[in-house]
């Protein structure tokens, strides 16, 4: 029995000293700070410090009255749609940033904007200045530039405008505003007055403004198919006479043929569309206009060229559809070109 307790008291000297042992160690430091994720409201604030900021479309008159978009770069805030019509009110600032790019600002000087965005619609009061246009041109090209911006927006697809809150049937000249508006045809081409318009399709082409050197859209009532041949071919036509508007396709240019497959439309032209590479942009412009026009088809996603069935390329053989007819860099240079 004694032997036993022996026994029992080594053991329990060898455990204790072992315990100690383990004691010896450093301890894991349980206050090493863990790091916080940042809230919602911390990241939009650490944005806006940045100066952050959100591309968006805004649209521009040239001296001739055409609407110019131009993608520029804005501050971001809160409710950025309601923003980007503010960008295109004519004020001090605005005005000057307008014609550095050689337009001028779309919106009444004044005008102060309110807006609700309700499921896919904008509801966009105006103040009363927006009664005072000169004349229905003025006041068409100002509801026309509103809509036009907003809807750029995927999450807008109609506009109601309102005057001080109201609904109202017409602006002053006789604009209609009774119901939503969705996105329009814009510059419509004048046609002569004893012009019967009816069975007319409607197709976009793009010229360079003369007075800014920017693309302008021009929508053209043409009495056939509303398809890329008939684009095209207008493209290749060019603007109207006395027009303000130059084309960027070479004159005499003829087109060969238009086909489409896979979603690559190729465009095969006569051997005078040669004549963009001796153009002071060395025919980026008129790449451009070609790519431009045939984006508005929705199933096109390339666009190849060719010059008499042979690949005519600038940068790449194959050039992606784009809706951005204007970046506020082209604008830039194409006003100092002017100048």
């Amino acid at each position: 029995m004694k032997k036993c307790k022996v026994v029992f008291l080594v053991l329990l000297a060898l455990a204790l000293i072992g315990s100690a042992g383990c004691t010896s160690k450093k301890p894991i430091n349980l206050e090493e700070p863990i790091e916080q994720v940042p809230t919602a409201a911390e990241l939009q604030a650490s944005l806006e410090d940045t100066g952050s900021t959100r591309e968006v479309t805004l649209y521009y008159k040239d001296l001739m009255g055409y609407l110019v978009p131009v993608n520029c770069e804005i501050p971001w805030e809160e409710g950025i749609a309601k923003a980007t019509l503010k960008q295109m009110v004519s004020s001090e600032a605005n005005d000057l940033q307008a014609a550095r790019l050689g337009l001028l600002t779309a919106l009444p000087e004044g005008l102060e904007v309110d807006m609700d965005i309700i499921g896919q619609q904008a509801k966009v009061s105006l103040s009363s200045q927006c009664m005072s246009c000169a004349d229905a041109e003025e006041e068409n090209a100002m509801v026309c530039a509103i809509v036009s911006a907003l809807t750029e927006f995927d999450s807008i697809s109609e506009v109601q405008i309102l005057v001080a809150g109201e609904q109202v049937d017409a602006l002053t000249h006789g604009t209609n505003v009774s119901a939503p508006l969705t996105r329009a045809d814009l510059n419509i081409e004048s046609v002569s007055a004893d012009t019967d318009l009816e069975g007319a399709n409607m197709v976009q082409v793009f010229f360079e403004s003369e007075a800014s050197g920017c693309m302008v859209p021009v929508t053209r009532p043409v009495f056939s198919k509303e398809d890329i041949d008939t684009a095209v071919l207008e493209l290749l036509k060019g603007p109207k006479e006395d027009s303000g508007l130059a084309g960027c396709i070479p004159k005499g240019v003829g087109l060969i043929s238009v086909k489409q497959a896979g979603g690559v439309v190729t465009i095969n032209m006569s051997k005078e569309f040669q004549q963009v590479m001796e153009q002071a942009d060395g025919g980026a412009a008129a790449v451009k206009a070609l790519v431009l026009t045939c984006s508005q088809f929705p199933d096109v996603k390339e666009v190849k060229l060719q010059v008499e069935g042979k690949d005519f390329t600038l940068d790449t053989e194959t050039l992606a559809v784009t809706t951005v007819v204007n970046t506020e860099q082209e604008a830039l240079m194409a006003s100092a070109v002017i100048e």
